[in-house]
């Protein structure tokens, strides 16, 4: 009988060229490469970071929209089910911003003119570095950010008690309280489906220590620090990311224009592809400052 694959690919994940980076840590994360670009525009490379246990069918129409004019490399976070992990590994945002850094080194991008796009977790580790200096991107687009992650009490409790393998016969609970009650299952089915699949397709173990390690983690005294470009996505029909959570962050922020998609699904889809087109004029100084939905406090 033939092994069943851990996941899923689609026939564009297939076509990229497909690397595992080594760490500081002596851990690799996995890095999905689509550098043919058919239209070149903008002479700027695009660092996308998804968010926590998100999978790349959830991104795939904005990576190859993008792709038409852009190069892409894809960077997924040492919790997916494709990272290889040293013994007794860190989850920390650090140990994630960490794990950006050396990815940047890595792919020679910190010798080349490129901007982050990331996504709830990621965008914590992204702002973690913007920070501290320890990337040197043009820019940033960070989807729903988190600065501090709000997990019900009880699942921190059901995480810290029992093992792994309990975590695992508990997945079909969990894929019901993210798929079906957290998110508006009538209004953002594909942020439903992909959630599920998520959960289904994540590893365990990496899933409990993951988010034990991040629950008290609180990012707010970086704000200030960071002067860098950013444009903060919110998306005020998302059930699951807080909008009135993403104005304060995107207030607490020197050069920070605030944008609302609207929907779950329009943050994933066309609007932020046109959108990260607008940015890069701007980056360019070929088109103007994206102005900022909000009234700074």
């Amino acid at each position: 009988m033939a092994k069943k694959k851990k996941y899923q690919k689609t026939p564009f994940e297939e076509s990229a060229k497909e690397q595992m980076i080594a760490l500081s840590d002596g851990s690799e994360i996995r890095v999905l490469s689509f550098t043919e670009v058919k239209k070149p525009r903008e002479d700027i490379t695009v660092f996308f970071i998804p968010g926590m246990f998100s999978i790349f069918p959830r991104w795939e129409p904005v990576v190859q929209a993008l792709n038409e004019n852009y190069p892409i490399y894809y960077v997924e976070s040492r919790e997916k089910i494709t990272s290889k992990l040293v013994k007794k590994a860190k989850f920390d945002i650090p140990r994630h911003a960490m794990d950006l850094a050396d990815t940047e080194k890595a792919l020679g991008l910190d010798k080349k003119k490129y901007i982050t796009i990331s996504s709830s977790l990621a965008g914590a580790s992204v702002l973690e570095n913007h920070a501290n200096k320890a990337m040197t991107p043009l820019g940033s687009i960070l989807i729903s950010p988190g600065v501090e992650f709000h997990f019900p009490r009880y699942a921190l409790i059901i995480l810290r008690i029992f093992p792994a393998f309990i975590i695992q016969m508990l997945k079909p609970f969990i894929r019901w309280l993210l798929g079906d009650v957290r998110v508006d299952k009538k209004n953002e089915p594909e942020q439903s489906a992909q959630y599920k699949r998520s959960i289904t397709e994540a590893d365990p173990r990496k899933m409990r220590k993951n988010i034990l390690s991040i629950a008290h983690y609180n990012g707010w005294d970086n704000l200030p620090k960071i002067k860098d470009r950013l444009i903060l996505i919110g998306a005020t029909l998302d059930t699951v990311h807080e909008s009135d959570f993403a104005h304060s962050i995107a207030n607490a922020l020197e050069n920070c224009s605030y944008i609302d998609l609207g929907t779950n699904k329009a943050a994933h889809d066309t609007p932020l592809v046109e959108l990260t087109g607008k940015f890069m004029l701007e980056l360019s100084g070929k088109g103007p400052k994206l102005e900022s939905e909000l009234t700074r406090e």
